[in-house]
Order: C-alpha cells, then structure tokens, then sequence
C-alpha cells in the first residue's frame, strides 16, 4: 500500500495518545528516513524513530520486533559516529557526541540485544542476529546459518572534492522504498547525484536501476520504473545485510 503524508500523519497521532502498535509501525517507517518529515533538516541523520521505538520497547517490553529495531538502529548510529570520529571530530563535538554517548548507546543495544536472545529462537531471523552481535562487537563470530534475504538498496552518492559523500537505504517493501526516495530527495533537494536503485533477491542482486535517468524536478517518476518484486525471506526489520555492512533503514557516510 502506498505511502503517503496521511499515513505517518494518521499513525502519528494514535502513536501520540499511546498505542504501542502505531508507534512501532511510525517508528519502522521512520527508520528509513534521515529526519523526521515534520521536522526536516539538513540532510544529516537525526534517527527520528528512536523516539518512537523507545516508547513501543516500553509498553511492551517482550516485543521482539520492537526490540530488533531500536537495537539495529542503536547499531547504526554507533557505526555512524565511530565513522565521524574518525573522519570529523570537531563535528562530532559541534553534535554533541563524544566517545562516551557512543559508549552509552553501545552498552544500551548490548542490552537490549540478550533481551532478543532471551526470548529464544528467533527462526530466520537467526542469520542476522548473528550479523548484528558481530557489528555490535557482542560476538566475532560470523553468522554460521545460511540464510540469506531478499531486499531493497537505494544509494545515492556524490563527490565534493576529495570527500565521498552517500546516503543509503535498505528496506525490504517496494512502496516503503519509494515513499523513503522520496523523502531523501526532497529533504537533500535532489540528493548527491548518482541514485541507483537494487533489488536483491535471496542474497543476489537481480536489478539495478539508475533513478537518475526518470528524475525531473528533482523528483523520480515511478511511473516509468520497473521496481521488481521480491520473493524468498525478507529481511527482517532492524537487522543488517549479511556480510555487507548494510543496515536496514537510512544511514550515510562522508569518507
């Protein structure tokens, strides 16, 4: 079903008077999103989901889905600012962050973490459980299980001298891809300039489509794309791509 500003506007709103379901469907979708439609930005993350994941953890403690997302996108934020630090420590600082929020954040998603693996087998989901205690730095030992999924990667790269700048999205729904391009490209106004959309299919990449030759106006025409399906196992939301580096929602890099 199609994505629209009435839809995160509706689930927003029963998400506010406490429904723990609306707030982790809000919050699911806004994991695909640098920022928060109604609070746009400056085309950095803000994680504007984590408000909203928080809220669903806590009325229902015991909810595995709820938990595999905050704990992916606590993961991804520690990637992104261990990445800053690297990179651009004065902003890093000028943010906020130092190497004890980083810290903070890791010990919470540990947490978190043995609470998933508290609830016992977790079925396909296993393979990126595995993925994510490694990127977590819980384990090191990769995943054993050969499942693989299948999903979306939208990418959207450019240059500005000699730094390497890229926004990624990985989502596992055709609409969710196209509603999540679309806001990227209105909130960074027409993006990076190389936009490329792969479809993967059990592991293998079975598409790839260059969006830059359908945007007009800094707008993509879905119209004229062919966006395939998927079938096999999906990737399970909040956790990363096998092998890949890849998490599932938004996340950027300046390299």
């Amino acid at each position: 079903m199609a994505i629209t500003d009435e839809t995160i506007t509706r689930l927003r709103s029963v998400a506010a008077a406490g429904d723990p379901q609306a707030a982790l469907e809000l919050g699911r979708l806004l994991c695909l999103t640098a920022s928060d439609p109604a609070e746009p930005g400056d085309g950095n993350p803000t994680w504007p989901e984590e408000r909203w994941l928080c809220a669903a953890v806590e009325a229902c403690p015991d909810d595995v889905e709820a938990l595999t997302l905050l704990t992916g996108r606590l993961a991804e934020q520690i990637s992104f600012w261990e990445a800053v630090r690297h990179v651009n420590s004065d902003f890093m600082a000028a943010c906020g962050e130092d190497y004890d929020t980083v810290r903070r954040r890791r010990i919470e998603a540990e947490e978190l973490y043995a609470r998933i693996r508290a609830a016992g087998p977790l079925g396909h989901a296993e393979a990126g459980l595995d993925e994510l205690a490694v990127l977590l730095g819980v384990s090191g030992k990769p995943a054993a299980d050969e499942t693989v999924y299948s999903f979306y990667v939208l990418e959207d790269e450019g240059w500005s001298g000699s730094v390497r700048h890229s926004a990624t999205i990985v989502a596992r729904d055709a609409d969710e891809i196209r509603w999540a391009c679309d806001e990227w490209l209105a909130l960074s106004e027409g993006g990076f300039g190389t936009l490329t959309l792969a479809a993967y299919v059990d592991g293998a990449e079975v598409s790839s489509i260059d969006l830059g030759l359908h945007l007009a106006d800094e707008v993509v025409d879905w119209d004229g794309v062919a966006v395939p399906d998927l079938s096999g196992l999906r990737l399970p939301a909040g956790l990363p791509v096998l092998g890949r580096g890849l998490y599932y929602g938004f996340s950027s890099r300046a390299e």
